[in-house]
């Protein structure tokens, strides 16, 4: 998992993080440590918290997916979309919609 690379790149303590996300520190860095694996419900707090999808949170390389039949543009969008939290898909989804009706 990339815990670690994601929280020194925020300058975050164990314990700063382990608060926000409401788990003990221990848990945390077990979580860290890869001695133990997160609930889904803890995946996703820790994804929407580091801004990152849960795929780049535990190091899945989105890039294997086959995406070969698809233009640059079109693989450049798929790839964005699998990196996005629930915020930005979210207002992704009503640009994409709204411009749908207008065609």
């Amino acid at each position: 998992m990339k815990i670690k690379e994601l929280r020194t790149k925020m300058k975050l303590s164990q314990n700063e993080i382990a608060k926000k996300l409401e788990i003990p520190q221990t848990t945390f860095y077990n979580y860290e440590t890869e001695r133990n694996d997160p609930s889904i419900k803890t995946l996703i707090k820790m994804a929407d918290f580091f801004n990152v999808s849960i795929d780049e949170l535990v190091g899945r390389d989105t890039d294997m997916l086959n995406l070969k039949f698809l233009d640059d543009d079109q693989s450049l969008i798929i790839k964005s979309v699998l990196r996005m939290n629930k915020e930005q898909l979210t207002y992704t989804k009503k640009f994409v919609q709204s411009m749908m009706t207008d065609m």
